[in-house]
């Protein structure tokens, strides 16, 4: 689906956490963390999880929040947003949360 905003949040996201300029903070799941922006706005990356078994699946998504309203959801189903690059999104976002890098520098 084609959705330029979507794609253009999602680049600015992914590059701003690259460069470690967005700082993620943990939720009470382990399969998602947030970053208020400053707007006020707030954004959620997360990964699926399977209801019935309690295993993780592979579906990456990013969300613009307003309070406890979802703006903006990214997929992989937005053209141009690829699975790898959302579950790379996920992976800085966690290791910025829990602190990763400097636990083990």
């Amino acid at each position: 689906m084609k959705d330029p905003k979507a794609l253009q949040l999602f680049k600015e996201v992914l590059t701003k956490t690259r460069e470690g300029r967005i700082r993620w903070e943990p939720t009470a799941s382990e399969i998602e963390f947030f970053s208020v922006l400053p707007s006020g706005h707030t954004i959620v990356t997360s990964r699926g999880s399977d209801n019935w078994g309690g295993g993780l699946t592979d579906d990456y998504s990013l969300v613009l929040r307003q309070g406890e309203q979802d703006l903006l959801r990214v997929t992989q189903d937005v053209d141009d947003v690829a699975q790898k690059d959302l579950q790379e999104l996920f992976e800085f976002a966690r290791r910025s949360a829990l602190q990763v890098d400097a636990t083990v520098d």
